[in-house]
């Protein structure tokens, strides 16, 4: 039996944490390195729009809703290889898969703000 409820929550918490993790790159651009245009910092151009026609805190919020979108449809497209080596529990295989993928988005992200804060 799946738990949406908590699947949910984890990927609703993993994303909170990503579009943080980005704001406080683009506050840190804007305070050490102030002749840089901060936005156009972000790689992703999708979110690169959210924040140019919304503002960075509305920005970060749409753009959250369409990551947890994305994180969902992830899921459900790895389900279908997770059944192959786990049928009993192909959903939970699959979380764990986006899981880790999603964890390695984050710490790309912390690697930036550490790097854009003059920690590195």
């Amino acid at each position: 039996m799946v738990n949406w409820t908590t699947i949910m929550i984890i990927a609703i918490f993993l994303v909170s944490l990503d579009k943080i993790i980005t704001i406080a790159n683009i506050k840190a651009i804007e305070k050490n390195y102030p002749k840089i245009n901060a936005i156009q910092i972000e790689k992703n151009p999708l979110a690169k729009f959210a924040f140019t026609k919304a503002g960075l805190f509305w920005g970060s919020i749409l753009y959250g809703i369409f990551s947890v979108g994305t994180f969902m449809f992830a899921l459900y497209l790895f389900y279908f290889p997770a059944k192959a080596y786990s049928p009993g529990n192909a959903w939970g295989v699959s979380l764990y898969v986006i899981m880790i993928a999603y964890s390695f988005v984050i710490m790309n992200n912390f690697y930036f703000f550490l790097r854009y804060n003059k920690f590195l």
